[in-house]
C-alpha cells in the first residue's frame, strides 16, 4: 500500500470503486419486450378484423338463406295466381264449347275479363294439336305465337285430364321469347279434353317481382348451370353442370362469389312442389370492408393507449431525474 499523508483518502477510493454488474439475461432485454409487445398488438388487430369479417359474413349468409326461402314461397304465390286463372276459365260456362267450335271472338269475351282482373300477363287457349285459338296479353308482355305444338306440358295435361290433379301442372319452359313460368289445365267438354288453358309469366318478370319482396338479387340457372333469367345488375357466372345437377337433385346449398363484389347462395328452384332449376340469391358482400374498419379502429386504439402510457412513463422518468439532481 502506498504511503500518503492522507491515508483515509486511499481507503475511500478503494471502497467506492465501481462494482462489476452481472451479465443481463436475454429475457430481460428491452428490445425483446418491445418486439413481443408489437407482435401481440399485430395479432390483436388481425384477430379483431377476422372476427368482424366472419361475423358480418355470417349475418349475410343468414340473410341470403332467408331470402332464398322467401323467394320459393313467393314463387308458389305466383303459381297460385296462375292456377286461379286456369281454374276460373275451366269452370266458366261456355268456354269449352267456344273452344270446341273454334269460336275465337266468343272465347275472347269470356277469357279477356278474367285475365284483366288477375296479375297474370299471358293467357293462351290452345287446341289439342297446339294451335293457339286465343292469346290475351297484358301491356309489355311478349307477343303471342300461332302454335304451342311440341309443348310437353300440353301433352301431359291432356293425358292427365282425368287424373288426381285434373291435368293441371306448373313448370318452367323455354320459349323463343325467353324462359317462362307456365301453369296449364285442360278444358273438358262431355268428358273429353278439347284443348287447354295456359297461364304464363315471363320468368324474368317473376324474379323481378320476387326480388323486390326479398330485397336480394335473384338468378335462375338451368340444369346444366347456364343462367336463364336474372335481376342482377351484373352478368352472373355459369355454374358447373355437376353442381347444377347436384343441387336440382337435392344437394346442400352452395356458397360462392358471384362477381362484382356479391356473395351468392345456390339452391333449388321449386316449381309445382318439385325442383325444376337452380335458384341463386345474391347480395353485395361488405364483410371484408367491415373487417378492415374494425382492424383500423383497434390499431388506432392500441396506438393511443401506447402513447398515453408512454407519456406517463416519460413524466415519471423526468421527475426521478429532477429529484436525483
Amino acid at each position: 500500500m502506498a504511503i500518503t499523508e492522507d491515508p483515509w483518502r486511499t481507503w475511500a477510493d478503494e471502497r467506492t470503486a465501481p462494482a462489476v454488474l452481472p451479465p443481463q439475461r436475454w429475457w430481460m432485454r428491452r428490445e425483446l419486450h418491445l418486439l413481443a409487445g408489437i407482435a401481440v398488438a399485430v395479432l390483436t388487430v388481425l384477430f379483431a378484423g377476422q372476427r368482424a369479417t366472419d361475423g358480418a359474413r355470417g349475418q349475410l349468409d343468414a340473410r341470403l338463406v332467408a331470402a332464398g326461402a322467401g323467394a320459393d314461397a313467393a314463387l308458389v304465390g305466383i303459381e297460385s295466381e296462375q292456377l286461379d286463372v286456369v281454374r276460373s276459365i275451366e269452370f266458366t260456362q261456355g268456354a269449352a264449347q267456344a273452344l270446341a267450335r273454334h269460336d275465337g271472338p266468343a272465347l275472347n269475351q269470356l277469357v279477356a275479363p278474367l285475365e284483366a282482373n288477375s296479375n297474370v300477363p299471358m293467357v293462351d287457349v290452345v287446341q289439342p294439336d297446339g294451335r293457339v285459338l286465343l292469346a290475351v296479353r297484358s301491356k309489355g308482355a311478349p307477343p303471342p305465337v300461332a302454335s304451342r305444338k311440341g309443348l310437353k306440358a300440353l301433352q301431359l295435361s291432356l293425358a292427365g285430364a282425368h287424373g288426381a290433379r285434373g291435368g293441371r301442372l306448373s313448370e318452367v319452359v323455354i320459349y323463343r321469347s325467353g324462359p317462362t313460368l307456365l301453369t296449364i289445365g285442360p278444358l273438358i267438354l262431355h268428358g273429353s279434353p278439347v284443348g287447354a288453358v295456359l297461364a304464363m309469366t315471363p320468368l324474368a318478370d317473376a324474379l323481378g317481382r320476387i326480388s323486390q319482396e326479398v330485397n336480394a338479387e335473384l338468378t335462375a340457372y338451368d340444369s346444366i348451370g347456364d343462367p336463364i333469367a336474372t335481376t342482377a345488375a351484373f352478368n352472373p357466372k355459369p355454374i358447373s353442370p355437376e353442381t347444377a345437377q347436384t343441387l336440382v337433385g337435392g344437394g346442400a346449398i352452395v356458397t360462392r362469389s358471384a362477381g362484382a363484389g356479391h356473395r351468392e347462395k345456390l339452391g333449388r328452384l321449386i316449381v309445382d312442389h318439385e325442383p325444376d332449376a337452380v335458384l341463386g340469391v345474391a347480395l353485395e358482400d361488405h364483410s371484408s370492408t367491415t373487417g378492415r374498419m374494425v382492424s383500423i379502429s383497434v390499431a388506432l386504439g392500441l396506438v393511443c393507449t401506447a402513447l398515453i402510457f408512454g407519456t406517463f412513463w416519460a413524466r415519471v422518468v423526468l421527475a426521478r431525474r429532477r429529484i436525483g439532481a
